[in-house]
């Protein structure tokens, strides 16, 4: 028989987060999951949630502001003996055994700093990048090319060469078109 979630499992569990996290954290007044606190001092929100698959609580730590590239996460297990589900435990377990070990892993949490905003890759970028220093080799083989068809030196390696950076130069033009949207004739 399937079970109704009932609004006294994230109440008996927001009440235990609030009496670790302090009157640093307010309690975002939600009806149900996820609860959210958030620490205007640290600018941060801390979420917490069931997941109810895995039978485990999920934190989330975040910018206030709601950066996801920039969360942390943290998870807690209980033993869940005696009880269905997690809301089960949730509902009616004893959460204030368990209020130590969610008291280390918040203290933890809290304390790490959120990681660094990542720049994102301009792929387009990083093609021209790419083909212009493709160009810049192709430019300095052709120049000891031509001075070596001038010294009468051997140029049947230097010719493969050439064609090789030719043919790297060529790849990298197309997909630098097809990044810009540009139709390649030759395909």
């Amino acid at each position: 028989m399937p079970r109704t979630i009932t609004t006294a499992a994230p109440n008996r569990l927001t009440a235990v987060l609030a009496d670790i996290l302090g009157t640093d954290w307010t309690l975002h007044p939600v009806p149900d999951w996820p609860a959210v606190f958030t620490s205007e001092a640290a600018d941060r929100d801390l979420t917490c949630y069931p997941d109810w698959k895995n039978g485990r609580l999920v934190f989330e730590l975040s910018p206030a502001a709601g950066d996801f590239d920039r969360r942390l996460f943290a998870k807690y297990t209980p033993d869940l003996t005696g009880h269905d589900t997690i809301h089960d435990w949730l509902a009616a377990g004893d959460l204030a055994a368990v209020a130590d070990a969610l008291a280390v892993i918040l203290e933890r949490l809290i304390e790490r700093p959120l990681p660094e905003r990542l720049p994102l890759a301009d792929p387009l970028q990083a093609e021209r990048e790419r083909l212009a220093e493709q160009a810049r080799e192709l430019a300095a083989a052709t120049s000891y090319f031509a001075a070596s068809l001038i010294w009468s030196q051997p140029v049947g390696d230097d010719a493969e060469r050439l064609a090789t950076l030719a043919r790297t130069l060529a790849h990298t033009a197309t997909r630098v078109d097809e990044l810009c949207g540009r139709k390649n004739p030759r395909r």
